[in-house]
Parts: C-alpha cells; structure tokens; sequence
C-alpha cells in the first residue's frame, strides 16, 4: 500500500493537521497493538470499544497519522465525523485504485466455504485477495481489502449484515463485478425481525447503481424466480446439484464427479462430501472462479488444495474409535437440519451435542424445538443438550435424551461412552463454545 498526505485529505474532504505532506502510509490499522510504523491508525468507535482510548498507544507503536473524531494536540491526524465511514471510504478509494475483478458472495449459510473455496482455485491462475478469516461486515470488508497489494488481480468478498441496509453498504464499497447470493434461512431474527427482512437485505447484492455485471443463482432455491426478476439488467448464471443449468452435475461416480459448465466439462473432480448442500457450495465456487476467468484446470488444482475450516462439518478421529463430527463454528435452523441429515447418511450410531442457537429472537425457542424433532424423526440415537431450551428440547425429543448445565459435565458423561461404532455431531452457534467439547472428546488431545 501506498497512499499520500493529499489522497487521503481528498478522499475524506478534511484537510490533515500537525502534518507534513511528504508522509507515505503504507498500512491501515484499527489495532492500536498491531500498528506499525508508517502506518495509519483509524480510531473506530464501536460498541464495547472505542478507538480515541488507545490512541497514544498507537503513537507509541509508530502510527504516521491518526484518524479521529477529536481534535489532537500535536500529533499528525485528520479530523472526521464518523471514523467507520472514513475506513469505507479509504476501502473503496483503494480498491478503485487497484480495479481488480471484485466478487462478492452472501447468503446465510456457507458463504465462508464457498469464499475460501472460490479463492483457492482463482489462486492457480490469478493473484487473489480474499476476506480474512471472517471479516465480513462494515469493518471487516474494508479491511479486507485494505490488506490487498497493488498486484492483486481479484478479491473475493464474503458479505454477511445482521441488519437492513448493511449488504448495500458493503457493495457500495466494494463495488463486485461477479455475485453469489446462496441462500436464505432465518438467522439474527433478533435484529431483522423476519424472515422477510433477511431476504430483502441479502437482495441488495444484486443491484447498485450498475454492479453486479453478473449474478449466481441456485436454480433450485425458493427464492430463485423472485431474485431473477431483480436481475434482469445483470446476467444470470444458474446452478444446479441435479437438473440441467450452465454450471450442474453431469455424472458422479463414488466421490467423483463431473462438472458441465459454459466453457467445458470438469472430469473426474473428487470431493469428500457428496451432501446437497457441500455440492453447491462447489458448484458456486466453480462458477465464479470460472466467471472470473479460471479454466478447467485450475479448478482441479485449486479444490485439491482446499482445506475447509475446521468447526464446519469436519469429520474428526474421536475417542475409542468414535467419530467426532465437528460442526461447532455456527448454527442457525437450517444448517442444524442439514448437518442432522449429513450426519444420519453416515454409517454407524447417529448421536447429536447440541447446544444453542443464537439471535432467533422470539422464534427462538421453537426453531429449537423443531431442530430436536427433526433429529428424532431421522433417527438420531442419543441427544446430549446445554442450553436454556433444555425442557422443550427434551420433551420434543424423548428418551435418550440428556440436558447438562455445563461442558464439563456433559464432556465427563460422554467420554466412558464413545466407541468405534458412533458417529457424534457437535453443533452449536460460536458463543457456546463447543469446539471445547471437540477437542476433548478427539483422539489423542486429552
């Protein structure tokens, strides 16, 4: 990164105090403890932090220039009115300077697999920026994108919102070329409200003033004549697990499969999950890889080289022979149903951890409820329980079913149990905690 004294006053229209001009800043930082030299501290003021508190640290650590709502005595800054919205506009200055092709992908469920999945095959063939981690919002983005250097030829973008609005600001600053909208299910109803409202915002990736150029659509989604209709100035792309569409599944043979697209055919690609929802998570990673100009080849090369993160339906060696099936990264009410009907597809004994799902609002306790009877109704042998909903839980569910008010008590009930002929799903959103549960019950870490 390279940005000047005069870039950055034109860009926040606000004129740089105790500074001289020849300053170059070659990195951004909302991290007091991270700041180096030359770089730029931005005092982002956010709801359990705010940024002014440490703004002497990041003077001590060799920030070159502050940005802040509060007038500095005799360091270098620029004065604004909204330090987040300083970071977006410094975001979207850069990727403008950079013009990479921008794909942006959202949805509720799988939107960190297909990024991750999306930039490794684009990395075969093109230099690749991708969302770090899972930086996926007003602060995230940005600086995902600030972390780009001049030579990158695409960014991959995930795109999450927990409210209204929050997908249109992330396009405003990134403005894709090529998008994905996945899915819809309902997650942080406590802040949408509804259902509808998720749909209404995850939308708002398909139209702004001219981006995208091109949509990816699940030709099989609910959704998908209400977002073709939105599109209509875009091109459309459809996928499809099991029907004829530019970019589906021609044949599969055991765990390898052959992909028809646009430009050619994709023969002999090996995957290790042959669920619905993993098969399209690929083929939109495909098609916007291809979209973006990879070819068969790097296709190959780049899902051979994929590792998925772990906490999303990972299958692990557990104790005594058992299998540890780790899905404790996030939860919402339909990637719990599918994970369950993952789980029931594996051979052997089918157990589910289940812990609790969050910002449901008051929905919550029946979308817990639903998830224990569909868990019964799919067989699953035995259910161990943490979460305020235990009572429903177990009622829904019935025998053979555990409520504990702690993690160590259910792990120490658990461990005698295990054998080589169980298959134990740990699921359960982030808050829970629950990959404590997974490493103590892994082969080898206790």
């Amino acid at each position: 990164m390279n940005l000047s004294i005069l870039e950055l006053e034109a860009i926040l229209k606000s004129k740089a105090i105790n500074v001289d001009s020849l300053i170059s800043i070659s990195g951004v930082s909302i991290d007091s403890r991270t700041i180096s030299k030359n770089e730029l501290f931005i005092a982002i003021k956010g709801n359990n932090h705010n940024g002014f508190s440490f703004i002497d640290d990041a003077i001590i650590n060799g920030a070159a220039l502050i940005i802040t709502e509060k007038k500095l005595i005799d360091h270098p800054y620029i004065l604004v009115s909204d330090t987040t919205n300083a970071l977006a506009q410094i975001a979207k200055f850069y990727a403008n300077k950079i013009h990479p092709i921008t794909i942006g992908i959202t949805g509720t469920n799988g939107k960190t697999s297909v990024t991750n999945m999306t930039s490794s095959i684009l990395k075969s063939c093109m230099k690749t920026l991708s969302t770090y981690k899972n930086y996926n919002n007003e602060i995230g983005l940005p600086l995902s994108i600030l972390n780009a250097v001049e030579e990158d030829e695409v960014f991959v973008l995930e795109m999450g919102a927990s409210k209204v609005g929050d997908i249109q600001q992330l396009i405003e600053i990134a403005r894709p070329t090529i998008v994905a909208l996945l899915n819809v299910s309902p997650a942080h109803l406590d802040s949408f409200g509804n259902l509808e409202n998720i749909i209404r915002t995850k939308e708002e990736i398909l139209s702004y003033q001219g981006y995208p150029k091109t949509v990816i659509l699940d030709k099989n989604n609910d959704n998908f004549e209400r977002w073709s209709l939105k599109s209509t100035k875009n091109k459309i792309i459809k996928i499809s697990v099991d029907q004829p569409a530019d970019y589906y599944i021609l044949s599969s043979n055991g765990h390898n499969i052959c992909v028809k697209t646009p430009y050619f055919d994709i023969n002999d690609l090996h995957v290790t999950n042959l669920e619905p929802y993993y098969l399209n998570n690929i083929l939109f990673s495909i098609a916007l890889a291809c979209e973006a100009g990879a070819e068969s080849k790097d296709v190959l090369e780049g899902l051979n080289d994929f590792e998925d993160i772990d906490g999303r339906f990972g299958i692990k060696k557990g104790l005594h022979g058992s299998k540890i099936i780790d899905s404790s990264y996030n939860a919402n009410p339909q990637s719990f149903l599918s994970s369950i009907n993952s789980l029931i597809r594996l051979d052997k004994e089918p157990w589910l951890i289940m812990g609790e799902m969050g910002e449901l609002g008051e929905y919550s306790e029946l979308y817990h409820k639903q998830v224990a009877k569909h868990a019964y109704d799919m067989g699953v042998k035995k259910l161990f329980v943490i979460s305020k909903y235990s009572k429903s839980i177990l009622d829904e569910f019935g025998d053979n079913s555990y409520s504990f008010n702690s993690i160590e008590t259910l792990i120490d009930y658990i461990k005698p149990q295990l054998n080589d002929n169980v298959n134990i799903l740990v699921k359960a959103s982030r808050f829970m905690k629950f990959d404590i549960i997974v490493d103590a019950l892994l082969e080898g870490k206790y």
